[in-house]
């Protein structure tokens, strides 16, 4: 299927990882701001990363471990205004981790996050949300082979996801700085949060919460305020949802 974004054009018909909301939040969330590099784990068919690079002037490297979803990821980037900007490369982080002999001064990554739970029946699905195909471990460990004093990774994960990595991530020394908590509708608990860590000291963690639609197909004023530089459209209701 093919979207339009604001900037850029997204086909992920043959990616794991599909445009969807999660990556719409995380990418208008994460503020690249003046970084100079990029790293997106997990690229799919590359939506964060052209995000990333319609926010800033980066150079960004796009890692995935599913060829089709490479070769998509880069059809996609090579229509983009950003195509001298963004490297797709068909590996796994903990090889892009021994192999990119650099660090990063932002990653960013909408991580498999079906953790000990049923297990998708499609392969494709299987790849793209399960944490069998990559670890919050092994995501961790290689990100901090990856970072550098000042540098931030900035990630999406269901709430108890959330917690657990949090808890790693300090034990590694990295400290929440930014923290968004995100419910689908106003009666329904938070499904997703937004975390960003960096490997200096915190006094203070920015926190925030969201609802994507205030009543069911129609999108919440905050929402639309947060995707506002991506999106195409106007209107507040949509026949397509994205859960």
């Amino acid at each position: 299927m093919s979207f339009r974004f604001r900037q850029f054009e997204v086909e992920d018909s043959f990616s794991t990882m599909k445009v969807g909301t999660d990556a719409m939040l995380l990418g208008a969330w994460v503020q690249p701001g003046n970084v100079r590099s990029i790293l997106d784990i997990g690229t799919g068919c590359g939506v964060l990363a052209l995000m990333m690079a319609q926010g800033s002037e980066a150079k960004i490297d796009a890692v995935d471990i599913h060829e089709p979803s490479v070769n998509e990821a880069e059809h996609n980037v090579s229509g983009s205004p950003w195509s001298g900007r963004i490297r797709v490369l068909c590996r796994p982080v903990e090889e892009h981790a021994r192999l990119a002999g650099k660090q990063y001064d932002l990653i960013i990554t909408n991580p498999p996050f079906f953790i000990d739970s049923l297990k998708p029946s499609s392969p494709k699905k299987l790849m793209a949300k399960h944490e069998d195909s990559l670890s919050l471990k092994t995501l961790l460990e290689s990100s901090l082979c990856l970072m550098h004093k000042g540098s931030s990774l900035a990630l999406i994960l269901p709430p108890p996801g959330g917690l657990v990595f949090t808890k790693m991530a300090k034990d590694k020394g990295l400290s929440l700085s930014r923290r968004l908590l995100v419910r689908p509708l106003p009666s329904k608990p938070f499904h997703r949060v937004l975390m960003e860590f960096t490997t200096g000291p915190v006094t203070e963690v920015t926190e925030d919460e969201l609802t994507i639609f205030s009543v069911k197909g129609i999108y919440s004023e905050k929402y639309l305020i947060l995707t506002q530089n991506f999106h195409l459209f106007n209107q507040k209701r949509l026949d397509v949802l994205y859960f």
